[in-house]
């Protein structure tokens, strides 16, 4: 039941955001009492922490997976952008705002933490191992902040619309819209 409960949680916390998604939603969706649900989370926070430390984790490990490949530097970022794309049908922005704004200042700094290791570093990885192709006045951290911004704004729109728009956002985020 830990791992249904964490399944239905996820769906629910991603796209109606943490405020809005409650306990009794998700006991109503397993056919199960509330009760069944504190007996394996503390509270509403704890099943949300784990959710997001279980996505972290495979977002992670997939991330890292496909920076690994061999491929030059534009495949990997696109191929880990629409990994992201496909596995996140819902808004990065909410979620950084639910963690910013909703939770305890302890549970925040640690999914924090998770994202920066997870979703961030393997971008900054890819970015940083190919530095010689990157003009040296940008710094990787700030090169994938604002490619997180970009991909964030391809997540929640439908699957056909979002796969070319996110194509064509991305070529432009590797080579500006100025002519040379």
């Amino acid at each position: 039941m830990y791992e249904e409960i964490l399944d239905v949680a996820e769906e629910l916390f991603m796209k109606q955001g943490y405020n809005d998604t409650s306990t009794r939603q998700i006991a109503k969706i397993l056919g199960i009492t509330q009760p069944n649900i504190y007996y394996h989370f503390k509270n509403k926070e704890n099943i949300y922490y784990q959710v997001m430390q279980r996505l972290a984790t495979e977002v992670g490990e997939n991330l890292r997976e496909l920076s690994a490949k061999n491929t030059n530097f534009e495949e990997k970022i696109m191929a880990m952008a629409f990994y992201l794309q496909q596995r996140h049908p819902f808004s990065l922005f909410m979620m950084m705002h639910d963690i910013q704004h909703t939770l305890n200042p302890e549970t925040a700094k640690k999914l924090f933490t998770l994202w920066q290791e997870s979703y961030k570093q393997p971008f900054i990885n890819v970015f940083e191992q190919n530095s010689i192709n990157i003009r040296s006045s940008i710094e990787p951290e700030f090169a994938v902040s604002q490619l997180f911004i970009l991909i964030s704004a391809y997540l929640d729109m439908s699957k056909e619309i979002k796969t070319d728009s996110l194509k064509k956002a991305m070529h432009i985020f590797f080579y500006g819209v100025l002519k040379d």
